[in-house]
């Protein structure tokens, strides 16, 4: 690629970047992009109607497939940020682009050692051929029980790995402290995005994760089970957003949900 080339790539992505940051320079994502498993997950049967409930609460942008998008390309909201979920082959991104996406988005749960993890470096080169931001979601995990994992080291290397490789975003675990996350920021250039994991039983617990990264300078999140599969989806990405955008503490945000 050359120098001209290179600023082209550069202007593609600023510009498709502002679809999916604020100008705060944070981002709440939703990922709705569970639908490629094997399995059926609750709450992802009817995509279009949970694209409207998590716009309608603030979502900024949305993690989703190629399927919903071309199902649903005319009724989807203007304003909202689109990152295609797709797997990791670099031909993928001429199709994201012809899509019209935002971003792209391709995920490793594994171990940090895995050769299959230099794939990503593939993908974030021809994203450079066609000015696409990559989000890549990295989840070290335990070699033994394949678990993730929260050291703070794991999530430093990955964070590592994710600027060596050319990616433009990073989507990892929470490390479970403001303090030990900080850590990882702070040596992290690029932006970096919470995971919610599981859905859990607790709102409260969801959002002082939120709170916590916040604090630690993260850009946002990228939560799907924890906000999709809520009692109120509209309620809780409201209750995120005010977390994120407003800088209000947990128990402003928990009263989004108490309203609903």
């Amino acid at each position: 690629m050359g120098r001209d080339d290179h600023e082209m790539s550069e202007v593609g992505k600023s510009i498709r970047l502002k679809s999916i940051f604020r100008e705060d320079g944070r981002s709440l994502i939703v990922a709705l992009d569970h639908g490629l498993g094997a399995t059926p997950v609750q709450g992802l049967d009817k995509p279009l109607e949970v694209i409207s409930k998590v716009w309608k609460g603030g979502a900024d942008a949305v993690i989703t497939t190629t399927g919903t998008i071309r199902r649903f390309h005319k009724e989807l909201p203007r304003n909202l940020g689109l990152i295609l979920s797709i797997p990791t082959d670099p031909n993928s991104v001429r199709t994201a682009t012809n899509l019209g996406v935002h971003a792209v988005k391709n995920t490793f749960f594994g171990s940090l050692s895995d050769e299959k993890l230099r794939l990503v470096h593939a993908l974030a080169l021809e994203c450079e051929n066609y000015g696409m931001p990559l989000l890549a979601e990295i989840v070290p995990t335990d070699p033994n029980m394949g678990k993730p994992v929260y050291e703070p080291a794991k999530i430093k290397a990955a964070a590592r790995i994710a600027v060596e490789f050319g990616a433009d975003i990073l989507k990892t675990n929470f490390t479970g402290s403001a303090r030990t996350f900080r850590e990882v920021v702070e040596e992290c250039p690029i932006p970096i995005l919470i995971l919610g994991g599981e859905r859990m039983d607790e709102d409260k617990i969801v959002l002082e994760n939120v709170k916590g990264a916040i604090e630690a300078g993260a850009a946002g999140v990228a939560f799907g089970r924890n906000i999709f599969q809520h009692r109120n989806p509209t309620a809780m990405t409201r209750a995120i957003s005010r977390l994120i955008h407003e800088d209000a503490d947990v128990m402003e945000a928990m009263k989004e949900l108490a309203l609903r």
